[in-house]
Formats: structure tokens, sequence, C-alpha cells
């Protein structure tokens, strides 16, 4: 296998590859990063007559799907380019799409959030309106506030996104593709179940590890308390209103989207940060493996997901003392951020390679999980390498060169202190870092 990783500023955009061609792309990182980074690469597929044999989109955080949305729209002309010159679309001069043709793609694994919130997409798509407007009018009111309204807004903007690219992920598959997700799984669900899913590609199996039924059970009683904190009262059956203003505090204020900045501002300050706390998007987690080699994909999944679904599909033992599982891969869940990887975890799964993807933003990858990983390995577990997809002077932006910088300094300094480690990091002028695993 294969393993490209290509720099997705703060998402993650994966290409694994099997030694016998065959080519699963996971998630797609941000739209600008894919299109410089990752779209390249998958035209070259199309030069070789080689398809995306699956397309893997792990949850609906924006750093993961408007990448898989700007490929997608590329499909979507593509098709009306072909019928459109065909014999019975008679057009013969319909102009051809600007971004090179994608490769074909085969499969689709994709929990849209129709079936994931089970009637509350409702209301959480309308308050995200509601939300977009207030962080929109908010943005300037509060440049000078508090650093946790700041980060409120800023948690709440991306909120607001993830709630619309989500939307209009599952429109676009359903509206400008063929593709058929989910095919051969119950209820077009893609979960970790009694009998777990597993799929050949070639030489490569994939093993879905999560979520399972009890994991988006949680996510959507997560949803639920979040709207009915952010103001909205949810009946049983997934129908919403607005509470009105002397209900408490609630982005919704009675329906009422803010009249100015300053109210917009008020709305971000009296919620607050505890009412931002975006749930976990229950990720779809897999274990891919080829000739005794292995790579976990994990998305954002939290640490006791990914350490329940090893223990189903028998890599790990019920004992959290017993033998750890060593894959030769492991993509670090959710950017490295710390409270996702604790020791609990490192003590219990161990690899060859740690792919961290972010850059900075968030703090992540955070110089802790980092220190972990390198604290708990064991002893007598031989050479690994730490990746990182960008560097500490990649960014833009301030705040994220100088996260990157904490989290390679503290991978550096590992390295010194224990000679099986090395550390690789992108360079500024390249798209992807490659892994033959």
């Amino acid at each position: 296998m294969r393993l490209e990783a290509f720099h997705a500023a703060d998402g993650d955009c994966l290409l694994l590859s099997s030694a016998d061609g065959r080519h699963v792309l996971i998630d797609g990182g941000r739209s600008g990063t894919f299109v410089e980074n990752c779209r390249p690469r998958l035209q070259e597929l199309r030069e070789a007559t080689q398809a995306l044999d699956l397309l893997l989109v792990s949850h609906t955080d924006a750093d993961h799907i408007t990448g898989i949305l700007r490929l997608l729209r590329d499909v979507g002309d593509w098709i009306v380019y072909s019928h459109q010159r065909s014999e019975a679309g008679g057009n013969p001069t319909y102009p051809e799409p600007a971004a090179p043709r994608p490769p074909d793609i085969k499969s689709l694994w994709h929990n849209s959030w129709d079936e994931q919130l089970a009637g509350l997409e409702g209301p959480i798509e309308a308050l995200a309106v509601q939300v977009a407007e207030a962080t929109s009018l908010a943005a300037a009111a509060v440049a000078d506030a508090p650093a946790e309204t700041r980060l409120a807004l800023a948690d709440l903007s991306g909120l607001a996104q993830s709630i619309a690219d989500g939307a209009r992920l599952s429109q676009m598959i359903e509206d400008r593709t063929p593709l058929t997700r989910n095919k051969g799984f119950p209820d077009h669900l893609v979960l970790l179940r009694e009998r777990p899913h597993r799929k050949r590609l070639g030489s490569m199996r994939l093993t879905v590890l999560g979520p399972t039924e009890r994991h988006l059970r949680a996510f959507r009683s997560e949803w639920r308390k979040w709207l009915e904190e952010t103001g909205v009262k949810v009946a049983p059956g997934g129908a919403a209103h607005t509470s009105s203003a002397a209900d408490g505090a609630g982005l919704a204020l009675g329906g009422r989207l803010p009249a100015s900045f300053e109210e917009a501002a008020q709305i971000i300050e009296k919620v607050g940060a505890r009412y931002v706390t975006i749930p976990n998007r229950a990720s779809i987690t897999v274990l891919a493996e080829e000739r005794r080699r292995s790579v976990l994909l994990t998305g954002d999944a939290a640490e006791e997901e990914l350490l329940e679904g090893l223990t189903a599909i028998g890599k790990l033992g019920e004992d959290p003392d017993g033998k750890p599982f060593h894959c030769t891969v492991l993509k670090v869940q959710h950017h490295g951020a710390s409270h996702n990887i604790s020791s609990s975890f490192t003590k219990r799964v161990f690899a060859d390679h740690y792919v961290f993807s972010g850059d900075g933003a968030h703090h992540n990858p955070e110089p802790s999980a980092i220190a972990t990983i390198a604290a708990t390995r064991p002893a007598n577990a031989g050479p690994y390498t730490m990746w990182f997809t960008s560097s500490e002077t990649r960014s833009s932006v301030k705040a994220r060169r100088a996260a990157m910088a904490a989290a390679l300094a503290e991978a550096r300094e590992a390295a010194e202190r224990d000679r099986n480690l090395t550390v690789k990091v992108l360079p500024d002028d390249e798209r992807s870092l490659v892994i033959d695993v």
C-alpha cells in the first residue's frame, strides 16, 4: 500500500493505493487546498486510466468536505458537458469545463445528514441560517471582545459552515452525480455492526470500525441538547420552534435575526463557548490491510470509539492492559488534538508511522499529544516516523504558524531523546507526503 497525505490546511485529504493499483480517496480537505494539491494527483490517475475505487467521506466538518464538494462539482460539470456534446444533447459547441476531468468514481461511503440525524436535520439547518447571519454581523463588533467571545464566534462560524456544507453535499450527490452511496450497507448507513463490514479492493481489505448505532444515538442526543441550549425546542418527532427571549439565552432570539453588529455580538457573548462545543461528527473509521501491513483511518473519531472498533474486529482484547495493537500507519485522529489522544489510547495502539494533518488551527497538532505518543510507545517497538502535512511557515495566519512551531519543536525534541524517532515535515513547495507502507 501507499498513503499520500496532501497539504489540506486544517483538514484531512488522503489517497490510499493498493499494490495492484486500486485507490481510495479519504476526505478532501478545504476547497482551495484540494484544487492546488489533490486535484493534480487525481488528474494523473485519470490520464493513467485509473479510477477512484472508493470515495470515503468520514464526516461533514468543513475542513474535510469542502474539497469533496469541489470534486463532485467537477464530476457534475463533466457529466453535463458529455451529455450536451452527445448526439442526444445535440450541442456540439458546448464549452469544456475549466477544471480537468476527474477519474471515474466507482463507489461512495458517506453517512448523510438526514440518515444520521433522523429528523433533526431540518431544525439544525434552519438554525444554521440564523447562526451564519449572526456571526457575519458580529465579526466587526467583537474585534475587541474577550477571547472567549471571539473563540465562540469562530466556532459558531465553523459550525454554520459545516451544517450548510453537509446539506449541500447530500444534495449534490443526489442531483449532480450518478453515485450510489453506501451500497451493501443496511439502511444506507456505514456502521460497525455485529458482523463487521469488510470490502475487498484488489489486494487491499477495508474493515469498518465505526461509528456504531450507539455512537449515532449519542450524536443525535448531543445535537438535540445543542439545539435546546441554543433556544430551539425539539419535539420527539424532530419538529422544532425557537424559544422567546424570555425563555433564556438563545441564538434564535425568538426567531429574529440580529438587526445590528452590536446585537449580534451580544448574541455571541451571551451564548458563550460552552454552547458551541460542536458535537462529535460520528466519523466513519476504517482499518485498511494488505500483506500484513495496515493503515488506521480515524477521521475525527474519539479514542474510545476507535478502541471499541478495534476490539470488535479482534485486533484488541477486552483487557486494557493486554497486548497492544501495532499498525503500520496511524492517521492521528482529529488533527492531533490532545483531548482526542491520551495514554489510554497510545498504550493500546502504536504505529510505525504517525500522520498529523493540520496547520496549527485550533492549536492542532498539540504538543501534548505528540509528547504522549512519544512517551508511551513501547520501548522495544523499533524505529518510527512522525509525518506533518504543514510546516511552521506554510500558513498565512500568524497564530497557526506559532502553533505549528510549538508542535514541531516538541516532535524534534522527542527525536533528540529517542534515536528511533524520525520527524518529516512536508516542504512548503510540495503538495503531499508519500508513505510506502
